[in-house]
This record gives C-alpha cells, structure tokens and sequence, in this order.
C-alpha cells in the first residue's frame, strides 16, 4: 500500500497566493482554506525524553471545570468587555459582522475546492457521478467546477454524521495554528487568553442546548455538552459565553470562521457572546454560528437563524429557511458560497439553508454499522534494528463520514504516546524507538461512538520474538490493557479521551506529536438529501 501523508496549512497568504484567474465577467476564485490535502505522516516522538516530557504536561494540567458547577459561575448581567489592547485578527483575515473570512473573500472571490491528487484519492471511488449530481442539485446545469466534485479524503465523505459541542466550561484556547477543536486550536482564539466560563447557569445551558438540539434535528447531527467529545472523531465546537473581547474579533454578539463551503473543515471553533439572554435568542445565535461554519451566509428573512442581525431581547424561536431567500450581501462583496448556492437555487445570490446542509449531512436515524480500521504495514512481529524509524499506514472505512482514527502505541500495558490523524493521511512515522517489544493499537471512532482497534506487536532490536496475530476488536473491548476510550453524550465523568492513561501524545492540547511532516512519497457517498442514496458508498478493497 502506498504511504499516504498529510498536513494541513490555514494561512491567509497561502490562500491568497493560491488564487485562480477569473474568467471575463466572472468573480476571482480562491481556494476553500479550510480544505485538508495531506503533505505528510501524523509523526510521534518516542524517546524516551519525549514521553517523559508528555507525562509531565498532561500531570501539571489544570482540571476542566465540570458542567455540574456552572452555577457558580452564574452573572446577573453581560460581562463588559476588556478595554485593554489585544491581539487583532490573524494576516490576510477579516471579519464581517459575525463573520471572519479571507481578505479575498471580502472583496468578493469565490470559494472552490482545490482538485485533489490523484495519488490521495487513486484507492477511493470516484464519489458522486454527474448522475448523482443531478440528484443532489436543483439546478446540475449551473454547478460550476470545485464543487461537489465528490473527492473525499476517508472520513469527509458524505453523507456524513456530525456532533456539535457547546462548551459551557471555558478553557484556554491558541492561535496560529488554524482550525481544530480537539486540540482548542482557533483562528479567532486569544493565545493562552483563559475564556470564560458560560454565565447563564447550569438550567440555562441545559434549555440552549436543548434548543440547539430541535434545531438541528432533522439532520444525523447531536449535540453534546456534559462532557468533551473524544479527540478522535471531528466535532464543531461553540464556545458559550464570555464577550468578543475574549477573542481576536471586534464587536458583535457571536463570530465564526466563515467561508468554508461544503464543511471541509469538520473542527472548526465559533464563539456565541451570550449568558443571559433568553433561551430562544441564544440558541438563535450559537445555531447561526454553527450555520457559518457549516458554509451558510447570511440571508434576510425575520424568521431565520441565518437571518443578519438579531434583537438581543427578542423571543422569536428562528428556523432554517426551506427556500431559496436572498442573502444579504454588503457593498462591493461577493457571496462566498456562490457555487454551492448555484446548485440549490439556480444562482449564487440566494441560499437554501436546509439542503444546503442536507447535501452534507444524512437525515436522521440510527447507525447500526461499526467503523472498521486495519493496520496495512508493518505486519505484526515485524523486527527492526536499533534506531530504526517505523512506518505504519492504515485502512479505515465506515458507512458514513465523519469518523476518526490515531494510533497509540504501548509497552508493558503503558502507554508511550498517540498520534491522532487530524490531516487523513492514513500514515503515521514513529520515530526513536528504543530497543523492546512494543503494541501499536490503531483505533477508530464514528459519530455514534462505536470504537474498534486492531492492534499489532512490533520488536526492536535485540527484543525477543513473540508470538500473536493482530487483533481487532469492538468498542466494548480493551484490546490493549487501556487503550478503551469511553463517554456516551450525557457521560459527565469522561473528559477528553479520558480513559487513555500514560498522558496521550496530544491530551495537553499542544499537539506535541503532530510535528512538522517527514518527507516521504504522496499517495494515497454517496450523498445525500435522499436517504436512498445512502447506499452509494466508497469501500476500500
């Protein structure tokens, strides 16, 4: 099998450089920033110094706050916001309203996708058809190239199954890294800067997110807020609470990182500026975060989440619009998504919220199917000589997008570190081994929190032998004396993957083990709004 690598670059200016010429008549194209194309293998140090180092952060890590304690944090009125100078926006980003999107996106480029490889997609089906297009679409005839080009890296295909996670509980966030909730990477985050706690009290929470809930529930999209998802799967996250000023962005009642059409980002963080307004008007405003994330603009319409400005002391309960209404577009700006809108409304100056989703996202319903992952290479007893590096590439596969996989490798039952595949790539490079036997367990997790590994045996140096075929197994058994993740949505006592013990490659949130990508040799559905498509999947052999 071939090694596939991944990476993931979010800078403005990359983007920017990476426009394409318009034709005569036509608005500039740029390129979706938040689309993945992998450059390079997941990388883990395992020296020892390394692992050390990785059990240390993850002991001194101060405790979450737990949900059952927001009470205490309760404010009688909005917080004012911080008069001292702060950090603005990252080069080559703007924001509009509660929008923030590249400069060339403000001053009206088109959001495409970048083709993909043929060596990333060469094991894949071919995704959708013109045939399915025309099943997809209203208006087939006027989708332009880019998009819905049905070129999937495994895990973003559709149709998909999301969560949602409102983070009532704060944290510290980073910037400069662009998009990644599992690992409290924001485009709009203050580095370092505490983000508050949510001030609406715990009954308050609990009613948004319940609201939030009905909102999206004609999707396969839940919503999470006792307890942190695992880091494994992708999730949006909306972080509840707090003022602008606990951001990068300027003054508005939410903001969200915008323009990503047709969802590739899939980790994106938004932010919701409410604590005690009613429940309506705050479920309102994280839904149309989350919209924005999901590539919806803003629309008129008094009765739409996407709708441009809300009255803070309205009740109104918003929809997402059933029909194609006008988007609201300030002077000398393009729509973003106009391509996306071509296909639904037959141009790209109107937005219909709900297929728009639909496209992406299956309707509601059970998921029965577990996810299957098995480790490709090396095979299990492989020998290596001292200071060898080890290559390891994987095979993953479910019947709906939105799934997730790392890696952890193990000795004596500890773990040393894990490495999740946040870029796809289906590769991972360990590095500095020291001599011994060692268990790599690959494990997988879908949306509906089936868990399956395989796990394999590997010696280095002059290790002795041993004997065992790899196994893989369900999320209901420890394949490798800990390596079990667990926490259903209204767990309370399970934090992020906190059931992996040995301090996690990445539980700190630094991102210790996803370093810069190592050289190596690029390689490498159905959709949607008819549930009967569901059946038109990719399957790898």
């Amino acid at each position: 099998m071939p090694t596939h690598l991944g990476a993931l670059a979010l800078a403005g200016a990359s983007l920017l450089a990476s426009s394409s010429p318009a034709i005569a008549g036509e608005r500039p194209i740029v390129d979706n920033p938040y689309q993945v194309i992998p450059t390079g293998p997941a990388v883990l140090d395992l020296s020892p110094e390394a692992v050390a180092r990785r059990r240390a952060e993850a002991e001194a890590q101060a405790p979450a706050i737990p949900f059952a304690r927001l009470d205490d944090f309760r404010i009688d009125q909005e917080p004012e916001p911080d008069p001292r100078p702060r950090e603005g926006l990252p080069a080559g980003w703007v924001q509009i309203g509660d929008e923030v999107v590249p400069e060339a996106v403000a001053a009206g480029a088109e959001v495409r996708a970048r083709p993909m490889p043929d060596a990333l997609v060469a094991d894949l089906d071919e995704g959708p058809t013109t045939a399915l297009i025309d099943e997809i679409c209203a208006f087939p005839d006027q989708v332009p190239g880019g998009v819905y080009t049905g070129k999937w890296l495994p895990g973003a295909e559709y149709p998909r199954r999301g969560t949602i996670y409102l983070n009532y509980t704060g944290g510290v966030l980073y910037n400069g890294h662009g998009e990644n909730s599992a690992e409290n990477y924001s485009t709009l985050a203050r580095t370092n800067h505490p983000y508050p706690v949510f001030g609406g009290g715990e009954a308050k929470a609990i009613a948004v997110a319940q609201a939030v809930q009905a909102d999206f529930g004609q999707w396969a999209i839940r919503v999470r807020y006792l307890d942190r998802p695992h880091k494994t799967f992708p999730w949006v996250m909306a972080m509840v609470g707090g003022s602008y000023s606990d951001t990068t962005a300027g003054k508005s009642g939410g903001v969200a990182p915008s323009a990503d059409c047709e969802d590739f980002g899939m980790r994106n963080v938004c932010y919701s500026f409410t604590n005690t307004q009613g429940v309506n008007t705050q479920a309102n405003i994280v839904g149309q975060e989350i919209g924005h994330t999901y590539g919806l603009g803003h629309t008129y319409g008094k009765d739409r989440i996407m709708a441009y400005g809300y009255n803070a002391s309205g009740t109104a309960d918003m929809i997402f619009g059933d029909d194609c209404a006008t988007i609201f577009v300030a002077p000398d700006q393009g729509t973003a998504c106009s391509g996306v809108n071509k296909c639904h409304c037959g141009d790209g100056d109107h937005q219909q919220d709900i297929n728009t989703v639909s496209a992406i996202y299956a309707p509601p319903g059970p998921d029965l199917v577990e996810p299957t992952i098995t480790i490709l290479t090396p095979e299990d007893g492989a020998m290596y000589e001292a200071g060898a590096n080890v290559d390891v590439s994987v095979d993953v596969w479910d019947d709906y997008g939105g799934y997730g996989w790392k890696l952890g490798v193990y000795q004596d039952g500890a773990l040393l570190g894990e490495s999740f595949d946040y870029d796809r790539a289906r590769s991972f490079f360990l590095t500095k081994l020291p001599e011994g036997t060692y268990q790599l367990t690959a494990e997988i997790e879908d949306q509906e929190d089936h868990i399956v590994q395989h796990t394999i045996t590997i010696h280095v140096g002059a290790a002795a032998s041993t004997d065992g075929g790899g196994t893989e197994t369900g999320s209901d058994t420890d394949a490798t004396g800990g390596a079990t993740e667990s926490g259903g949505a209204d767990d309370e006592s399970a934090g992020s993957d906190g059931a992996t013990t040995g301090g996690g490659a990445d539980d700190d949130g630094s991102c210790n083990c996803r370093s810069a990508p190592v050289g190596g040799e690029a390689a490498a559905l159905g959709l949607v709004v008819l549930a009967g498509l569901g059946a038109r999947r990719r399957r790898t052999a």
